[in-house]
């Protein structure tokens, strides 16, 4: 049986969710905003969305699906079940989006009859241009009786569902702020030091393009040992102690120096790792 869907909130996630879900052919009841705006503002895919407010809402759809901010989760959820009132939302499945948060935030829709769960897609969403879910791997937070349900429709829009508990939801999103927003301030440190050793940011920005961009393919090609190099691997201590030397004026930029060698030095294989343990110690 395919299930209709309501989502809340048409941000950068909300607005890849709605493309994705019209384009599989899926049932999209309505979709919840703050406020209506003019179609001809729109792109031309979101021209015909079915928009709606709050206080208009039928909520008839068998999954509402929360795409807020963490801190509006749980007023939202609030909210819904006052609409709901007085039928409730029995029978509703709730899902909010959140890779941190488990289910205990979507506890009032709970208890006003509905079975929660939380689906997060493990992508970046920089903007409102909608992004593929093809193949993005989706953490499903939910009880069993639920669970087929949702990851039916996570596969109908191109995702590919995995099981994921409530006391280890934190650690997984933080592996994907790894994995892309502080890969991101990594690049953009990386940068700033190419600049600040008199490039422009277009010729730094050339500068490391090639050597990350081939890291990237290595890692995940080859794996992590097999692709990491550098003066730590190679137990080039001088090489590291020039590395802060020309750090000092630049304290943030040393922080983020020194921990990820840390890290490097625990994970891989280096020669001389005393030596390179010394040599990362502030002076």
């Amino acid at each position: 049986m395919q299930r209709k869907l309501c989502i809340i909130g048409l941000g950068n996630w909300g607005s890849s969710l709605a493309y994705a879900v019209i384009q599989a052919g899926m049932q999209l009841d309505e979709i919840i905003v703050p406020r209506l705006r003019s179609s001809a503002n729109r792109r031309e895919w979101a021209r015909d969305l079915p928009l709606v407010t709050l206080d208009r809402a039928r909520l008839e759809a068998d999954v509402l699906w929360l795409c807020v901010p963490d801190s509006a989760i749980t007023p939202m959820a609030d909210r819904l079940v006052k609409r709901a009132r007085p039928r409730g939302l029995q029978g509703k499945i709730v899902v909010h989006s959140s890779g941190a948060l488990n289910v205990e935030a979507l506890r009032v829709a709970a208890r006003a009859g509905a079975l929660v769960a939380g689906i997060h897609p493990m992508m970046s969403f920089p903007s409102r241009t909608p992004v593929s879910l093809q193949d993005v791997p989706f953490g499903v937070e939910a009880e069993a009786a639920n669970r087929r349900a949702l990851h039916a429709i996570v596969r109908c829009i191109g995702g590919r569902p995995f099981d994921i508990q409530a006391g280890s939801k934190t650690l997984y999103h933080l592996a994907g702020t790894m994995s892309s927003p502080l890969l991101v301030a990594h690049l953009a440190a990386a940068k700033e030091l190419a600049a600040r050793a008199g490039l422009n940011l277009r010729q730094a920005q050339q500068v490391i393009e090639p050597i990350a961009r081939a890291t990237l393919d290595n890692f995940f090609l080859k794996g992590d040992r097999r692709s990491f190099s550098g003066p730590i691997a190679r137990g080039d201590v001088q090489t590291i102690r020039l590395h802060l030397q020309a750090l000092e004026p630049h304290p943030i930029l040393a922080d983020v120096y020194r921990s990820l060698a840390r890290y490097a030095l625990e994970a891989f294989p280096a020669p001389r790792r005393k030596a390179l343990r010394a040599s990362l110690k502030r002076k």
